[in-house]
């Protein structure tokens, strides 16, 4: 996170980055941070401004809050524990130097896009995940296989407009947001069903990027079984508050073609003469 941050100093886009840290407390200065049995770990010297705010209470819908200190209609929302180079971040969220009404040239490091300014209704991020009909059970399923399909963008590493963090808070039904408290769970999953609710559209994913790697992270609660069986009855859940099934599929993806593809040896592309 501390080389993120540094890394869009160099940006032409004003960032205002508000880190939500868990814990009972009101908000302070970015000052040096100690975790707990951890060392003193600093915080990065940027001309951007950031802020801290320490919420009264432990829970993931705080991510959503609509705090007042958010200026901007784009949110650009990370897990700790997702590495995104700063190239990646600008192409997810548009890559256009304008300068008297001109269009400057692609580089290799700034391929010419738009993608949340063009869709700005949607979720656009890069991990994709979508739902699946378990006919055996008669119910559905997480799945977070790699796929030419997908039906949901996890807001692990996701823009979303700021309007939606205002109803997912304030106005989708408690029920949901109190499921999220009990399990630990599904926040990005409830994020996923009110926008595709909403608009009746399915998410944007950007790069070929499918899962996030960070070596010498701590473990996640991701990496539990459980954590897997909990989203398969929040699916279920989310379905029976809003009487049918929001998520709608996509094959669409937006690439750079600037941006080199690898896939491990045992995938093959979606589409292969493209």
């Amino acid at each position: 996170m501390s080389k993120d941050i540094a890394a869009l100093k160099e940006k032409t886009v004003t960032y205002s980055q508000v880190e939500r840290w868990a814990g009972d407390g009101a908000a302070q200065q970015p000052q040096d941070y100690r975790p707990p049995g951890h060392s003193l770990t600093p915080f990065p010297h940027s001309s951007c401004l950031y802020l801290v705010v320490r919420t009264e209470k432990n829970s993931l819908n705080n991510r959503f809050l609509p705090w007042d200190e958010i200026e901007t209609e784009a949110i650009l929302s990370i897990d700790d524990d997702a590495h995104l180079r700063h190239d990646e971040i600008m192409f997810g969220f548009r890559n256009r130097k304008e300068s008297s009404g001109l269009m400057e040239a692609p580089s290799p490091r700034q391929p010419i896009a738009l993608v949340w300014r063009e869709a700005r209704d949607r979720i656009v991020g890069f991990p994709g995940r979508y739902h699946a009909w378990d006919v055996p059970h008669q119910s559905w399923l997480y799945n977070s296989n790699y796929s030419c399909e997908l039906s949901m963008v996890l807001t692990g590493a996701a823009f979303f407009h700021k309007y939606y963090a205002y109803l997912y808070s304030y106005v989708m039904p408690q029920a949901i947001r109190d499921m999220v408290d009990e399990y630990i769970n599904c926040e990005d999953i409830a994020m996923n069903f009110l926008v595709s609710h909403l608009t009746r559209k399915p998410p944007i994913k950007v790069t070929s990027r499918w899962t996030f790697r960070c070596p010498g992270c701590p473990q996640a609660l991701s990496h539990d079984d459980s954590h897997f069986h909990e989203r398969h009855k929040c699916i279920n859940f989310f379905v029976k508050v809003y009487g049918y099934m929001p998520l709608l599929y996509t094959q669409f993806r937006v690439d750079s073609v600037l941006f080199k593809t690898r896939l491990p040896h045992d995938k093959t592309k979606c589409f292969k003469f493209i």
